[in-house]
C-alpha cells in the first residue's frame, strides 16, 4: 500500500527538520520512502510504502 504526503510552508532553514519528522513518524506505522519531490519553493511531496519491518517488500 502507497501513502503521498504532502509538506507545505518549507524553507530553507527548516527542510531537512520537516522531511526528517514526516519519515520518522511514517517508519513507525511500517512505511518506507521511495520518492520525494518538491512542487516550487515551500512544498514537497513524499511518496511511502508499507512493508514488513525488515522485509524487502
Amino acid at each position: 500500500m502507497y501513502r503521498t504526503i504532502l509538506i507545505e510552508g518549507i524553507t530553507t532553514e527548516n527542510v531537512e527538520q520537516k522531511i526528517n519528522e514526516k519519515v520518522t513518524e511514517m517508519e513507525k506505522e511500517s512505511y518506507q520512502i521511495k520518492t520525494m519531490s518538491f512542487l516550487g519553493t515551500d512544498k514537497a511531496v513524499l511518496v511511502f510504502k508499507k512493508g514488513l519491518k525488515g522485509s524487502l517488500l
